[in-house]
């Protein structure tokens, strides 16, 4: 019977590979999501239609005063119909950068995004606003305002996460900007169809937000670990390793604007 030696190991890897990405690779969609183009209105987006006459307004008022200010930091809303199967944090990055959001002297732009389709919602910083927009405090604004979108009040919520922010920014730079001039508007919750959060539709949604190159990654992995000699039994000896990382972002990645990559965070609802 014919064995395999050691040389012949890193053929089968690269042929177990090569199979696995013709039969699993192909059929992914290769295209990332496809970005709006800047708004004509600059400091908000709402491509689902949510935002109302008096929120607009809020925007554009609190912005067009922060555009007279030496630092001239923006804060932008953007409601997208569908994240297209990325993720909301991959999303926002590449949304900050094209739409070159906030002041490029002092990186200080603010994304608010919000899609539908997935009910999640992102607050990204640019670099500038990091000390004071940090992961915690976006985090907090967030959840004090949660209660909003998960009752289909998506314009009232985005309303005061929009104050919220706001009100960070004016501590920062000691701004006397005042927000509470203009009510919050009162909504007729919006009726949406519940999401299947399932075991199997989960699942789909997980495997349909990676790109190809993480499932190449993946299938190596496990190429790896079947075929490499002694895989099985590198945890004998009583002896772990483990390796440490850092889910912080780790790349500048620079735009005509602000920088994004400040910080940030996300929530579902």
């Amino acid at each position: 019977m014919h064995t395999f030696n050691d040389k012949q190991f890193p053929i089968i890897r690269i042929v177990f590979t090569a199979l696995f990405s013709l039969l699993f690779l192909h059929p992914l969609p290769t295209a990332a999501a496809e970005l709006p183009e800047v708004p004509s209105e600059l400091y908000y987006y709402d491509e689902a239609g949510i935002l109302t006459p008096e929120t607009k307004e809020l925007i554009l008022t609190i912005n067009e005063q922060y555009n007279q200010t030496i630092e001239k930091p923006q804060i932008i809303v953007a409601v997208i119909e569908s994240l297209d199967g990325e993720t909301i944090e991959n999303y926002s990055v590449d949304l900050f950068e094209k739409w070159k959001i906030g002041n490029i002297d002092y990186d200080n732009g603010v994304l608010i995004l919000l899609a539908a389709e997935e009910r999640e919602i992102r607050l990204e910083v640019g670099y500038g606003l990091e000390g004071t927009l940090t992961d915690g405090k976006t985090g907090k604004i967030l959840d004090d305002n949660l209660a909003y979108l998960s009752n289909n009040l998506f314009d009232a919520g985005l309303q005061e996460i929009f104050r919220d922010t706001t009100t960070e920014i004016n501590n920062e730079y000691h701004y006397e900007i005042e927000t509470s001039s203009i009510p919050v508007v009162t909504e007729t919750p919006i009726t949406t169809p519940p999401r299947d959060n399932g075991f199997i539709p989960s699942t789909i949604r997980f495997f349909k937000s990676l790109k190809p190159f993480n499932v190449l990654i993946i299938i190596v992995c496990i190429g790896f670990a079947i075929f490499t000699p002694g895989s099985g039994e590198s945890s004998k000896g009583g002896r772990s390793r483990t390796r440490s990382g850092s889910s912080k972002k780790s790349s500048r990645r620079s735009g005509g604007g602000g920088r994004s990559g400040g910080g940030g965070s996300s929530r579902k609802f």
